[in-house]
C-alpha cells in the first residue's frame, strides 16, 4: 500500500470516529430534550395517588424503626406493618407521637385535598387522643381518631404548599402502651391520598428534581438501550417509549412515580454495569497486567513494602520493650540461648551482604517451592497441628451442641441397630406418639463416617471425632494438589496452613459437624469438575470423580444441591459458548449431542449417589427432601436475631395443642413486609462482613459493598484484602476457574439469603480454602515482584514480608482457639456434673425436659423433649404429661429464652437450693456453685 493510499485511510477513519460521536452527542441532546419536556408537560396535570400504608413500596415515603428511643419520635418514623383483617386495605401501622410523611415530587401551588384512613385506640381504653395535621409546617386541622377506621380528609390551599415535595406531620396529643407492647404508639393509618381541591391554575411549575430525574433515566435508558446494538429506529423508539410511560406515570400516579425514578436510576446504572461487563473486566485485566510492567510501580510496591516493614519492625521494637526485656529473664538461660541465636543470625546477614542475602531468599524461597522442600514443610506442620487438635478433642468430653449430639446419638443407635432413629422431640409443628421417632432434621451421611469408630472403640466423645481428622488429612492432600495444579507448590502448602490454623476449622475438628466433610466433597466437586474441561485426555476419570463427590455433598449436606445446580448451569453455559462459534445448525446439533452426553452422564451420576436420601425421605415423609428446617425458614429471623427471637422455634404449632398451625412461605404476610427485608438486609450484611474486608471512612454508595466489622472476616482482615485482590488477578490469570466459582456459589448464596440464613459462620466454611488459596497466592506473587525489582535486592523484604502476612492471618485465629480450649470446658463442667446426676439419680427410662435435648439424650441415654417456649404453666405441663415428663434440667450453657424463660425464671435463681419447692417444681439438685449454675426439678403432676 502507498503512503498516500495509507494516509487517506487514516483520514477517513478518524472523520468517521468524528461522525460516530457527534451522532451519539446529538442523540443524547435530543433523548434528554425530549425528557424534559414531557415532564414539564406531565406537570401540568394537577397531583393526585394513593399509597397503601402497610404494603410493598411505601417505605419510599417514611422512615421506620422498631426502637422505642426519643430519635425515631424525632425523626418521625412508623412502626412496622401488621396485618389487620378489619383495616380497608388489609395491612396498616401504627405512628409514633410524631409521625412524618413525605410524598416527593408532588409539584407546589396546586391545592389538593389529604385523606387519611385511620383508627384509634381500642374501645376498651375508654377514650381517644387528638391528632394534629400539618402540611409543610402549617397546621391544616386536626382530628380525633374513632375505634372504627374512618376518613379524614383536609384541604391544602395552593399558598400553603410552596416546596416541591409535600410533608405531612401528624402529631398525637398522648401515646398507648402496656406491658405486653413497649410501644408508644399514637393511632393507626391504613391509606394517605391526594387529589386536586380545584380546578388548577393554567401554569403548574414543575417539580424540576423530578424533571431531572426523568432526563437522567432517559440518557441511561438509550445508552442501554444502545450497548443491546439494537437498530437506531428501535434505540429511539425504546427510549421514546421509556420517557412517555414514566410522564403519563407523572401526570396520573404522581405520588409513586415520583418516588420511583430514583429506583429505576439505580436499576438502569446496574444494568448498564452488567450490559458493558466486557468492557469493565477487560479495564481490569489491564490494570492487572500494568502490575508486572514498569519501574516506577515496582519501586511504588517496594515503598509500601518498607512501610508495611517499618510498621512490624516498630510493633515488634515495642513488644522488645514492654514485654520482651522481662520475658527474657523469665526464660533465662534459655532466652540467653535465643538471643546468641538471634545474633547469629545478624551476623550471617552481615556476612552474606548485599548480594548474599538476596541469594540466601531465593534458595529458601527455591526449597519451599520444590517438591522435597514443599513435602517436608507439609507434612511436618500437618502433623504437628493435628497432633494438637487430637490432644484438645481427646479432653473435651462432649461432642458439642444440637446437631453435632444428633450426629453422634444416630451413629450409636445405628451401632446398636435401632436404626436411623432418636429418642428426643425437640420441636412442636406436630404431636408425636412417643419420643422415639426418626431423625428428620440433619442429614444422613455424617452418622454413617462415626459408626465403623463406635463399633471399634464403643460410643464416646472422642470416637465421633476421629473421622473429622480423617476429613482433615484429605483437605489437606486435596488443598495442597489444587494449588500446586492451579498455581504452584507454595501456594498449595501455604493455604494448608492457613486453613488449618482457622478458628472454623479447629471447631469443625473438635466437635461432630457435617461441615467438614462438605468442604472436602465441595472441593473436590469443583476441582474435578474444572479438571475434566483442562484434561481433555483424562476428562472422563475427572468428570466421575466430580459427579460422586457431587453426590456425597448433597448427602453430606442437603444444601449442597445448590452448588450442583450451579456446577450444572457452569457446564451448559460452556456449551451454549461452543455452539455459539459454530456457523450452520447442522454442526451445533451435532456439538449437542456429544457435548451433552458428559452434562447428563454427571448429573445421573450425582443423583443416584444421592438417591437413597430421596429414597428414604419418600418413604418416611412422602417427600424426597423433608427437614424441620423447612418449617423454621418461615420463623428464624423474623422476630430479629436475639435469644428471644431464636427461641421462636420452639414455641407449640401444632394445632392440636392449640398452636398457629405449621410455618410456611405464608408468613411472610404475617410477619410483615418490613420483617422480610430486615432478615434479608441481615443476611446481606453479615455475609457481607464475612467475605469481605473493612474500609472506613469509604463514601456511602461504595461503602455497601465492604464489611462493617473486620473482625468478623473468616479468613481474618487481611486474609480478606488478599483474597479480594486475588479475585481480581483471576479475572486475568484464572477466568475459567472463577466462572466456575461464580456459577457455583452464586444458587446457593441466593438460596442462602432468601431462604435460609447467612449470618452463622460455618456454612461459609466451604469457601475458606479457596480464599486462602487466593490470599496465598497473592503473599507468594508480591514475593515474585518484590525479588524482580532492582537485580533481586528486595528478595529479603518480599520473604520477609510474606512470613510476616502467613504469621499475621495465623495469629487472627488464635485467640478464638485460645478461649475454647481455656474457658469453653468451664462452661460445660456444670451442666456435665448435672448430666451424671441424672444418670445416677433416675431410672433409664425417665424423661428429661430440657433446653438440650440432644445434649441429654447424648450423656444421659435418657429420652428428652424441648421445654417449649410458651407462658401458659397449664400448656408446659400437658406436653410434659404427653410425653412422660418426670424431670426439668435447666443448664447452665445455654438458658431458656423468651416466654418460657420469663415463665421459668423463679427456677433459674441462683440463691435455689435444693429442697425447695418453687411454683410446684421440687428442686432436687443444684450445682454446688454460686453462680453459674444448673438445676433438676421434679415436674409437678399439675
Amino acid at each position: 500500500m502507498a503512503v498516500s493510499d495509507r494516509s487517506v485511510i487514516e483520514k477517513l477513519h478518524v472523520t468517521g470516529d468524528r461522525y460516530v460521536v457527534w451522532a451519539t452527542v446529538r442523540a443524547l441532546v435530543l433523548i434528554l430534550t425530549l425528557a424534559l419536556l414531557a415532564g414539564a408537560m406531565a406537570y401540568q396535570a394537577p397531583p393526585q395517588g394513593r399509597v397503601a400504608i402497610g404494603w410493598l413500596g411505601d417505605r419510599l415515603f417514611f422512615g421506620v424503626s422498631p426502637g422505642l428511643g426519643a430519635a425515631p419520635v424525632q425523626r418521625g418514623e412508623l412502626f412496622a406493618d401488621e396485618l389487620t383483617p378489619d383495616s380497608p386495605t388489609g395491612r396498616s401501622r401504627w405512628t409514633r407521637e410524631r409521625a412524618v410523611l413525605v410524598l416527593p415530587n408532588v409539584g407546589a401551588g396546586s391545592p389538593l385535598q389529604v385523606t387519611l384512613t385511620a383508627q384509634g385506640w381500642p374501645a376498651e381504653i375508654g377514650w381517644q387522643p387528638t391528632v394534629t395535621v400539618w402540611i409543610d409546617e402549617t397546621p391544616v386541622g386536626e382530628f380525633t381518631p374513632s375505634v372504627r377506621w374512618e376518613t379524614y380528609t383536609f384541604t391544602v390551599p395552593g399558598i400553603a404548599h410552596r416546596a416541591g415535595d409535600l410533608t405531612i406531620t401528624l402529631q398525637t396529643s398522648a401515646t398507648l402502651a402496656d406491658s405486653r407492647d413497649p410501644r408508644q404508639k399514637g393511632v393507626r393509618l391504613a391509606e394517605v391520598r391526594i387529589e386536586p381541591a380545584s380546578e388548577p391554575a393554567l401554569f403548574l411549575p414543575p417539580a424540576w428534581p423530578a424533571v431531572a430525574l426523568l432526563g437522567w433515566n432517559a440518557v441511561l435508558l438509550y445508552i442501554l438501550l444502545a450497548r443491546l446494538r439494537l437498530s437506531p429506529p428501535l434505540v429511539y423508539g425504546g427510549a421514546a417509549l421509556g420517557i412517555g410511560a414514566a410522564a403519563i406515570g407523572l401526570a396520573l400516579a404522581r405520588i409513586w412515580m415520583a418516588a420511583i425514578l430514583q429506583v429505576a436510576m439505580t436499576g438502569l446504572f446496574v444494568l448498564l454495569v452488567i450490559a458493558y461487563r466486557q468492557p469493565l473486566v477487560s479495564l481490569i485485566q489491564m490494570l492487572v497486567r500494568r502490575y508486572n510492567q514498569g519501574q516506577a510501580l515496582g519501586y511504588g510496591l517496594v515503598g509500601v513494602a518498607l512501610l508495611c516493614f517499618g510498621y512490624v519492625l516498630l510493633h515488634a521494637i515495642n513488644w522488645s520493650a514492654v514485654i520482651g526485656v522481662r520475658l527474657f529473664w523469665q526464660t533465662f538461660p534459655d532466652s540467653l540461648l535465643l538471643a546468641l541465636l538471634g545474633t547469629a543470625l545478624v551476623a550471617l546477614g552481615l556476612t552474606y551482604g548485599r548480594a548474599g542475602l538476596p541469594r540466601l531468599s531465593d534458595a529458601i524461597v527455591d526449597w519451599f517451592a520444590a517438591r522435597r522442600g514443599a513435602w517436608v514443610v507439609l507434612v511436618g506442620f500437618t502433623l504437628l497441628w493435628l497432633g494438637f487438635e487430637v490432644v484438645v478433642a481427646a479432653t473435651f468430653p462432649y461432642v458439642g451442641h444440637a446437631d453435632y449430639s444428633d450426629n453422634a446419638i444416630v451413629a450409636r443407635n445405628l451401632v446398636r441397630g435401632r436404626g436411623w432413629v432418636v429418642d428426643y422431640v425437640s420441636q412442636f409443628y406436630t404431636v408425636y406418639e412417643g419420643l422415639t421417632r426418626p431423625q428428620e432434621t440433619w442429614p444422613l451421611l455424617q452418622p454413617v463416617w462415626i459408626v465403623p469408630f463406635f463399633a471399634l472403640f464403643g460410643p464416646t466423645a472422642w470416637a465421633a471425632k476421629i473421622p473429622n481428622f480423617i476429613f482433615d488429612l484429605i483437605l489437606v492432600g486435596l488443598m495442597y494438589a489444587v494449588g500446586s495444579w492451579l498455581w504452584d507448590r507454595r501456594v498449595g502448602v501455604t493455604a494448608v496452613i492457613l486453613v488449618l490454623t482457622n478458628y472454623l476449622f479447629f471447631r469443625l475438628s473438635i466437635y461432630v459437624t457435617n461441615d467438614l466433610g462438605f468442604v472436602v466433597f465441595n472441593m473436590a466437586a469443583l476441582a474435578a469438575l474444572l479438571r475434566s474441561h483442562t484434561d481433555q485426555a483424562r476428562r472422563w476419570r475427572w468428570l466421575l470423580i466430580s459427579a460422586v463427590s457431587t453426590g456425597l455433598m448433597m448427602l453430606q449436606k442437603p444444601s449442597g444441591a445448590m452448588f450442583a445446580l450451579g456446577m450444572g448451569l457452569w457446564q451448559l453455559s460452556l456449551l451454549t459458548h461452543e455452539l455459539r462459534t459454530l456457523p450452520t445448525w447442522p454442526q451445533r446439533w451435532q456439538q449437542l449431542r456429544t457435548r451433552l452426553t458428559p452434562v447428563v452422564v454427571w448429573s445421573a451420576l450425582a443423583l443416584l449417589v444421592l438417591s437413597p436420601y430421596l429414597v428414604r425421605n419418600m418413604i418416611l415423609f412422602g417427600k424426597p427432601v423433608y427437614s424441620t428446617e423447612s418449617h423454621d425458614a418461615w420463623v428464624l429471623d423474623y422476630r430479629g436475631v436475639s435469644g428471644d427471637a431464636w427461641s421462636e422455634i420452639y414455641r407449640v404449632f401444632a394445632p392440636a395443642w392449640g398452636g398457629p398451625g405449621v410455618p410456611d412461605r405464608s408468613w411472610i404476610l404475617r410477619w410483615g413486609f418490613d420483617a422480610t427485608l430486615t432478615k434479608f438486609m441481615t443476611q446481606v450484611r453479615e455475609l457481607r462482613a464475612y467475605l469481605m474486608p473493612a474500609w472506613p471512612g469509604l463514601p456511602e454508595p461504595l461503602a455497601v459493598l465492604f464489611s462493617h466489622d473486620a473482625r468478623k472476616n473468616i479468613l481474618t482482615p487481611l486474609g480478606a484484602w488478599l483474597a479480594l485482590a486475588g479475585v481480581f488477578a483471576a479475572v486475568v490469570f484464572r477466568r475459567q476457574w472463577l466462572s466456575l466459582m461464580l456459577f457455583a456459589y452464586t444458587p446457593y448464596i441466593a438460596f442462602m439469603l432468601t431462604y435460609w440464613r447467612t449470618n452463622e459462620e460455618r456454612y461459609w466454611v466451604m469457601i475458606i480454602p479457596w480464599l486462602a488459596l487466593l490470599a496465598a497466592w497473592m503473599i507468594w506473587a508480591g514475593y515474585d515482584r518484590l525479588a524482580a525489582i532492582g537485580d533481586r535486592r528486595w528478595a529479603p523484604l518480599g520473604l520477609v514480608l510474606a512470613l510476616v502476612a502467613i504469621g499475621t492471618i495465623v495469629a487472627g485465629s488464635q485467640a478464638d482457639i485460645d478461649d475454647k480450649i481455656r474457658n469453653e470446658p468451664r462452661i460445660w463442667q456444670q451442666d456435665l456434673a448435672a448430666y451424671e446426676w441424672v444418670q445416677a439419680n433416675t431410672p433409664p427410662d425417665a424423661v428429661i425436659m430440657t433446653r438440650l435435648p440432644w445434649q441429654v439424650n447424648w450423656h444421659t441415654e435418657r429420652p428428652a423433649v424441648m421445654i417449649p417456649n410458651t407462658d401458659d404453666r397449664a400448656l408446659l405441663l400437658q406436653i410434659a404429661r404427653h410425653y412422660g415428663a418426670r424431670y426439668l434440667v435447666l443448664e447452665n450453657q445455654m438458658r431458656v429464652k423468651g416466654d418460657a424463660g420469663r415463665l421459668l425464671a423463679p427456677l433459674m435463681d441462683h440463691s435455689n437450693q435444693p429442697g425447695m419447692v418453687i411454683d410446684g417444681f421440687e428442686l432436687l439438685y443444684a450445682s454446688p456453685t454460686p453462680d453459674f449454675r444448673a438445676f433438676i426439678y421434679r415436674i409437678p403432676d399439675s
